[in-house]
């Protein structure tokens, strides 16, 4: 795996300014770099890193692959923008991956968008410092 310095520069290389802009106001490199942890550690020796115990040893053995789905996404960038969401996490599978961040939903905004598809902006907030980013996660309903 490479270092996450080099995944945020292959990322972020064709950037607009306002991408950037975004890519920073949404602590996208703090959100990879747990991410890249998580997938590099594995869920227990995360866990034992982690100042709140995260991922929580009830999640089931589902809730980490999502969490690991959802890692691998963030890695390639996906996620902060609306035209870019996160996919096949569901809603469950998105909320823990924040969770797991440290960070609880504040707001949530749902844009319907087909018959059983939408786009959920949730606006997260974390839990030590405050400090609110919004993600984006396409759901399919079956």
């Amino acid at each position: 795996m490479n270092t996450i310095t080099e995944i945020m520069d292959r990322v972020s290389e064709s950037f607009t300014d306002e991408e950037n802009d975004l890519f920073i106001k949404c602590r996208f490199p703090y959100v990879m770099t747990k991410a890249h942890s998580f997938l590099r550690e594995g869920p227990e020796v995360y866990r034992s890193n982690d100042a709140f115990g995260f991922p929580l040893e009830s999640w089931s053995k589902e809730d980490l692959e999502l969490i690991k789905k959802g890692c691998r996404q963030i890695l390639e960038g996906i996620g902060f923008t609306a035209d870019r969401p996160f996919k096949g996490l569901g809603v469950r599978g998105f909320y823990i991956l924040f969770n797991m961040f440290h960070f609880d939903s504040a707001a949530r905004k749902t844009k319907r968008l087909d018959l059983g598809k939408m786009l959920d902006e949730i606006t997260f907030e974390h839990v030590v410092d405050g400090g609110r980013v919004t993600y984006f996660n396409f759901v399919e309903r079956e």
